[in-house]
């Protein structure tokens, strides 16, 4: 059956030219459409995705250099502030954190914020970002923990300071298990109490190598800006706004300092858009390219099912079933769209590395072709399933 339907095909060239270079050009098109969105995902979908959901970033902001003294008040009285906040009904959790929060600067910008020092393990030399954050970061951000616990604000039993570390610095240290193992920052001894996943400054960047230390460390080390984030109830960021502004104008009264509170989803969208706008824009004129071919190829099956009613009634005079003759139109076009790809995939071998992303949009683009196909041909197939010999052949 399918050498009838390639000698069919053949014979009918030049009318199918036409439908074939159309979806030649639409499988690349798609195809590297495909490759552009599943790498997004990919890239998305990397470890070290905070959660940001129903988070707030709330603090003040003001002129340090004009308003020295303000200014250090506001940060001294912001401890008070979190702990009232604290206690209202809808907050889950409140965190101070330095360099920790997603998606508030580029990756130059974390780096710059806490001056790092290079660590070296086993004679391996590499510049870490360094965060701090308490206990109550891991509660919010929810990080996946690979291995042993999140921070507690003391310092452990020997003295040292407790660390926890992702997975780009234990493979950067060579460690296979990094639970327990110490290290030198800034004099101090550190010990790793436990190994997340990542963590990630930006939405479609990977997870840098990072460490996060203790906010206790912060306090005499750093005299730094500290970013304070709440996780509440669904639905409840008016009512915490209101309570923080109260709040803060009760124990900040100098009008040099102004509150100021952001919803994370704000920074996360924004950090999205460079990635997703190139998608979308490309996205829109290949749905609507996909639409008109469509229906430039269903109206051209219909009209070339249209000029062989005489050849199907012949066939159904001869015993051909109904359902044949609808596989032999169905073939013709899956037929011509499987030839339309091959452009595609053969491009695809040079310009992509085929890893499992570039496989399963390579794959994805295949399969809606293919669907398209069908679906495209299907009406006229059933149309052509429906002639009745007898009054196809008295017509013709």
């Amino acid at each position: 059956m399918i050498r009838h339907i390639i000698r069919l095909i053949w014979n009918r060239k030049r009318g199918y030219g036409g439908i074939l270079a159309e979806q030649a050009l639409i499988a690349l098109i798609l195809m590297l459409c495909m490759v552009s969105l599943a790498e997004a995902v990919r890239k998305y979908k990397s470890p070290g995705m905070l959660n940001s959901a129903n988070t707030l970033m709330f603090g003040y902001i003001g002129k340090e250099r004009e308003h020295p003294e303000a200014y250090n008040n506001a940060q001294q009285s912001m401890a008070g502030i979190n702990d009232r906040l604290r206690k209202l009904p809808f907050v889950e959790y409140i965190s101070q954190a330095i360099n920790f929060i997603p998606y508030l600067r580029g990756d130059g910008g974390y780096r710059s914020m806490v001056h790092p020092d290079t660590i070296v393990i086993d004679d391996r030399r590499f510049l870490p970002v360094v965060k701090y954050c308490d206990e109550y970061g891991a509660m919010i951000f929810r990080p996946e923990m690979e291995e042993g616990r999140w921070l507690d604000n003391r310092p452990l039993e020997d003295g040292s300071v407790p660390v926890v570390i992702t997975r780009q610095f234990a493979e950067k240290a060579g460690w296979q298990s990094a639970q327990g193992k110490k290290f030198s920052y800034y004099g101090r001894v550190c010990t790793v109490v436990g190994t997340v996943s990542g963590l990630k400054q930006q939405v479609f960047d990977p997870a840098p190598v990072t460490f996060v230390l203790p906010m206790y460390l912060a306090k005499g080390f750093f005299n730094m800006y500290s970013e304070n984030t709440v996780k509440l109830k669904p639905g409840t960021q008016a009512a915490f706004s209101d309570a923080f502004y109260r709040e803060f104008r009760r124990l900040i009264s100098d009008n040099a300092i102004e509150p100021v509170i952001f919803d994370l989803r704000f920074f996360k969208k924004e950090n999205m858009m460079e990635t997703t706008l190139p998608i979308v824009l490309q996205s829109i004129p290949t749905f609507f390219l996909f639409i008109f071919a469509f229906i430039g190829a269903f109206g051209l099956y219909w009209l070339h099912s249209r000029k062989r009613v005489k050849e199907f009634a012949v066939r159904m005079a001869m015993g051909s079933s109904p359902a044949l003759l609808m596989a032999v139109v169905i073939g013709e076009s899956l037929l011509i769209t499987a030839i339309a790809v091959v452009p595609a995939l053969a491009l695809s071998f040079f310009i992509y590395e085929y890893t499992s992303v570039h496989v399963i949009a390579v794959s994805l683009t295949v399969a809606v072709m293919l669907l398209f196909s069908l679906v495209s041909a299907w009406y006229p197939a059933w149309k052509v399933s429906r002639v009745n010999p007898a009054e196809a052949l008295q017509y013709e």
